[in-house]
């Protein structure tokens, strides 16, 4: 475990002194001259390759400011007259990649993206987004807890069975990082880094853990 250390230079908001704040100074006896600063976390140091990569914290830490540092989250543009099963470079990885997500309902892979719920949304833009050096803010927010442990064990799996690295996920959630098996976490709330925080002692979750089952009227269950 290391200690994360506080940048010296503050993050700068600034905002008109209006009568809304005025009221609200008087309302709480505060004072407030206008401006924000926040100091955020320093990086610490991250191993050059790892597979994936966790920031957790709970929301106003720090995750976020930490998190773009390491990239750029790419947000995908779907096509309204398609299925999302239509999306990918090809069927193999469209089928391989929505199991990856637990997105399992054959169903759900042949409608538009626009008509599904929020926790379908969520898993059919991951999967889209996987890839070496990707990075993934807000994981799991909008979808409860068994599925976020579903999905995140179905990345993991994906991810550490093939020539995917250096993915970096955010989250606010801690109950989803022992299914992810990250290489590294970064707690935000407690301001540590832990490296190689799964030890080789430790059971793996995803050795023992089963999921990934796809269903739908046209064929039976399939454990993949």
């Amino acid at each position: 475990m290391t200690k994360l250390l506080k940048s010296n230079v503050p993050l700068i908001s600034s905002v008109e002194n209006d009568d809304f704040i005025k009221a609200s100074e008087k309302a709480f006896d505060c004072a407030f001259d206008g401006t924000s600063r926040f100091y955020p976390w320093q990086l610490p140091n991250i191993p050059e390759k790892f597979k994936i990569g966790v920031i957790v914290g709970s929301s106003g830490s720090g995750k976020s400011t930490l998190l773009k540092q390491f990239g750029t989250e790419i947000i995908p543009t779907w096509d309204a007259s398609k299925s999302i099963l239509s999306h990918f470079g090809s069927p193999d990885e469209a089928i391989n990649k929505m199991g990856a997500v637990g997105l399992n309902s054959i169903p759900s892979w042949y409608k538009p993206y626009h008509v599904l719920s929020n926790g379908e949304k969520f898993r059919a833009d991951l999967a889209r987004k996987i890839g070496t050096g990707v990075i993934l803010d807000e994981f799991s927010s909008v979808i409860d807890r068994n599925a976020a442990k579903t999905a995140s064990v179905s990345l993991s799996k994906y991810v550490k069975k093939n020539d995917i690295h250096n993915i970096v996920l955010a989250t606010c959630h801690r109950d989803i990082v022992d299914w992810l098996e990250p290489d590294w976490v970064i707690d935000t709330d407690s301001g540590e880094y832990h490296e190689g925080f799964f030890l080789s002692v430790r059971k793996s979750v995803l050795k023992y853990t089963d999921v990934g089952m796809i269903y739908g009227p046209c064929l039976k269950t399939i454990i993949i």
